[in-house]
Formats: C-alpha cells, structure tokens, sequence
C-alpha cells in the first residue's frame, strides 16, 4: 500500500465523510481512539493497515497485543468491500438504506460461520463489538439492566486484562469516541443503570510471582458469598487466558459458585485472547457461562473485532430484555440476531469497519480450523520446548512463571490449548539486574522500529530488587501456527516452514536480549 493511501487513514476513529472511504480508513473506523493511525501510520499498537508480507508475519510475535492485517485478510476484506462500495453508490442514487442491508446480511453470515467454526450449535447465539472492552460493556449492561437488584462485579487486576475494562464494566465511557461515531466523556455513565461496584483480585504477588490458585479462589469465594448473602447479584470474570497466560479465578471456583448461586451469579468468561480449542469454548457454554472472544489477538486479525456467545440459557433469559439505553452509542440492530426482539430500538447503523476487520479475522480463523488439532498440538509442544531451551541457557532473560492451563474441570478432550502459547519474560542488564519499566519499553520500540520485529507490549509485573519491571511476551498466533503447518505433515525434519518460525522466534529473544545488553554501553 503507498504512503498516500495509509496517511488518508490517519483520522480520528469518530470522523465521517462524504465520499466513498476506502479500505484503509473503514480498517481504524468504527472503533475508538486506540485504533486511529499516527502520523507514522501506524496504532497505538504499532500496526499499520498496510497488508504485512509472508516474510513479514514470520517476525510477528506480539499476538497477545495486535497484530497486522495479513495479505490474505486484506484480500478477503476488499471482496466484502466491494459490495460496500457499491451499496454506497446505490445509497447515493437513491434514498434507500442498501448500506445497511449489506452489513445486517454479511454480520448474519459471519454469525453463521463463526458458530460453524467454532462448532457451537444452533441454541448458542452470538453478539458483536467493536473490541473486547465493548463486549464487557454489552455483558455489564444486560446484566444490570436484569434486575433492580444491588450488584457486584468481581474481576482479577485489569493490569492482567484490559485498562478500560473496569470502567467498562462499570457502564462508564472508556474512551471519547464509542463505537458507532458519537463523541462521548470518558468516565460518564453510559447509561442510566446504576454503576455496580467493582472489585479487583490480584493474579501476581508484589514481586510478580503468580499467587496460588487457592489464594486466589479463596479470596473471590469470600467477596462472593459475602455479596450473594445480602442478596446481591454478582457478575464473575473468570480470565482465559491473561495477558501473561493465567487463568484466574480457576474453573473449578467458577464452577463450585455459580452452582452454589446459580440464580445470583452470571460469569462471563474473558477469553479475548481467544486461545481456546473449539472443546474448551463448547465445554464453558455447556456450563452456562458466557465467552467473550476476539478475532484481533490470537487468531491475529487486524485491531478490534469482538464476539460474545451466549450459552442456551442466557439467550433465553437475555434475547426479549430491552436494549440497555448504554448501548445505543455502541451497538448496532444488526451485530444482535434477529431473534432478539429486546434489540429493535437499537441504531440501524452500519459499522463497516467492524465488518471488514471480523472478515479479515474470519480468513485467518477459517485456515487454523482447516488443520488437524494433533499438527497443532505436537508444533505448540515443540515451539514451547525450543522457547524453553533458550530461556535456560540465557540468563539476561527470565521467564515469568505462569501456572500451566488447567481446564480439566470442564472434562473437555485436551487439546493444544493445555500448552502455554504466552511467553512473558524479564529483560536484565549484563549485571543481573533487571531493566526498568522504560527500559523495557524502549527495548520494545526498538524491536518493532529498527528490526521490524513484534512482541507483546510490555506488561507490569511487580518489583524486583527494588525496580518496578515490566514483562514484554513472545507470543504464538494462529497465524504463525497456519503458516508453520501449510507445507509439511510433520514438524520434524530439516527445512520446513515449522522450523523456520521457531528459529525466528529464537532471533526476537536474541535481538531482544542483544538491545538489552546495548543499554549498557
């Protein structure tokens, strides 16, 4: 793509035209300001909307951020494109609302397939948004608008899961811009539901190792029962996977509660990071919790693409309540199924920069799917293993430990996600000493600026030897795990594409670990 074309996407995410916007500018529309480009055409993830090369996305290893739209998501986003182009044209021509018509038409098709994919079954239904911090408001909203009843929201420390979500969670704006173009004041009400209270529970000791799970669980059950006996409602996010890769509260505390309190407490299950196998995703709908996911973290489409799945019994509870007055400004009729009757206030508005995002995501979806989960299973397993092996013979890096995934509460077939596919780590100097939170943002810049190379961004991570630290995360996508997969059965052996993606993941901790160094000189 020419410079000209990315620069004509530098824009605020709430500006509207006149004329026909192009591919590039739907790409960072209908979202909030995290999305606009900069003036060096990129987010404030550091993506661009230029379509990455092969070469490109084999360096791409900040999955758990962002990622840039591929070759092969842009493509698939220029053919919904153009029956946007064209619907514009008719709308131009005539006083019909035909732009709205494609994207009610292509949202019901990506509903359609993405509940196909993910193998779900007719009785779960499916909401988009724009990102995972609106599908926390949607789920926030539905749930407080339930009843008049006191609530409480009980989530572990946003540091591990989004900035915005507390305040999301809360009913309040979290940026100036909502997803459907109008201006809003962070911080307001949304709405006129009355904000629940919101607690947080901390995943990580002050020197970042991991609490217990039984610590964890221990302290959400107490914060729980204490609520549900006043007579609150209670709202649960149980965290799959976190920024870092944990799991937090465990599945089996979720689990013990909502059966304890299964007329008080919903638990929306965060797994924005979408890192689940369809068996883990169908085994928490089965349970009656609700999933948020997004196409834009693992699955490594471009920035902001989320969907919310409603398990069976939530669809009835939920699909006749009137749309929360907090939605207008960010939900449209049409990222709702038709059969839930409660949404018809909502705006006929098309977000077509939701719907092109969620098809270049799709495409990325529809090639991991197509691979057997045994090739996924045993490359993640030797992927982690190599990742590993570099971690114990380089001391300057140190691996921040995370429990491993456990899930077998739930009875679903283990499947790739039992491995880590999140490796966060702590840079140090050749003294031993660890790099401070701006140093390890500037061995980031660096990474991404001068060798064209993506990590996850820097992640706080407690104090050690008295300096605040930061934790910067290789990440596996399926993106990466396709592209190792495309041309080979097996993933042992000289010289093929599996190999090549790890022996590039080993280059971004060396060049990460080498930049560290050069901040001693």
């Amino acid at each position: 793509m020419s410079n000209d074309a990315m620069s004509s996407a530098v824009r605020p995410a709430c500006a509207s035209g006149t004329k026909i916007p192009s591919l590039a500018q739907l790409l960072v529309n209908g979202g909030d300001s995290r999305i606009a480009l900069d003036t060096h055409g990129v987010n404030k993830y550091g993506c661009s909307v230029a379509p990455q090369s092969a070469e490109e996305s084999l360096f791409a290893f900040g999955s758990a951020t962002a990622s840039t739209i591929s070759q092969h998501g842009f493509a698939a986003a220029d053919d919904v494109y153009q029956k946007i182009v064209q619907a514009y044209r008719d709308e131009m021509e005539s006083s019909q609302s035909s732009l709205y018509s494609v994207y009610e038409q292509e949202m019901q098709n990506l509903r359609q397939e993405l509940k196909q994919l993910c193998q779900t079954g007719d009785a779960v239904d499916v909401v988009f948004a724009a990102s995972g911090t609106d599908l926390h408001l949607i789920a926030s909203q539905l749930f407080a608008g339930a009843s008049s009843t006191p609530s409480l929201i009980v989530m572990v420390e946003p540091g591990e899961t989004g900035s915005s979500v507390p305040a999301a969670l809360q009913g309040l704006h979290f940026s100036d811009c909502a997803a459907l173009g109008e201006p809003v004041n962070p911080g307001q009400q949304v709405g006129q539901a009355v904000a629940s209270e919101l607690v947080n529970v901390a995943l990580r000791d002050a020197d970042g190792e991991p609490r217990t799970a039984d610590e964890i669980d221990k302290e959400i059950e107490l914060l729980i029962t204490t609520a549900c006996g006043q007579n609150k409602r209670v709202l649960l996010v149980l965290a799959d996977v976190t920024k870092t890769g944990m799991i937090g509260p465990s599945v089996q505390c979720a689990l013990t509660l909502r059966n304890q309190f299964p007329d008080q407490l919903e638990v929306l299950v965060d797994a924005c990071q979408f890192r689940l196998t369809n068996a883990t995703l169908n085994a928490y709908l089965e349970q009656q919790f609700l999933v948020a996911v997004t196409g834009s973290k693992f699955i490594s489409g471009p920035s902001f693409s989320g969907a919310l799945f409603f398990p069976s019994d939530a669809v009835i509870r939920y699909r006749q309540q009137t749309a929360p007055a907090g939605l207008y400004a960010y939900s449209s009729r049409a990222d709702w199924p038709a059969s839930w009757t409660g949404m018809e206030d909502l705006q006929k508005k098309a977000n077509v920069g939701l719907l092109v995002r969620w098809v270049a995501a799709m495409a990325e979806l529809r090639a991991f799917r197509s691979l057997s989960d045994d090739a996924i299973n045993q490359f993640v397993q030797a992927f982690r293993h190599a990742v590993l092996t570099y971690f114990d013979a380089h001391p300057g890096l140190t691996l921040l430990p995370v429990p491993m995934p456990d899930r077998q509460v739930l009875a679903a077939t283990p499947g790739w996600d039992q491995w880590p596919t999140i490796f966060p780590f702590v840079l140090h100097h050749a003294s031993g000493v660890p790099l401070s939170r701006e140093q390890t943002m500037s061995v980031y810049r660096r990474l991404q600026n001068e060798k064209q190379m993506q990590v996850g961004q820097p992640v706080t991570c407690g104090v050690q030897q008295q300096i605040p630290v930061s934790a910067l995360r290789l990440c596996l996508s399926a993106r990466l795990i396709t592209a190792a997969l495309s041309d080979v059965n097996e993933i042992n052996g000289g010289g093929n594409k599996a190999d090549e993606i790890i022996a590039k993941a080993i280059a971004v901790l060396d060049a990460a670990r080498q930049i560290s160094l050069q901040l001693d000189s």
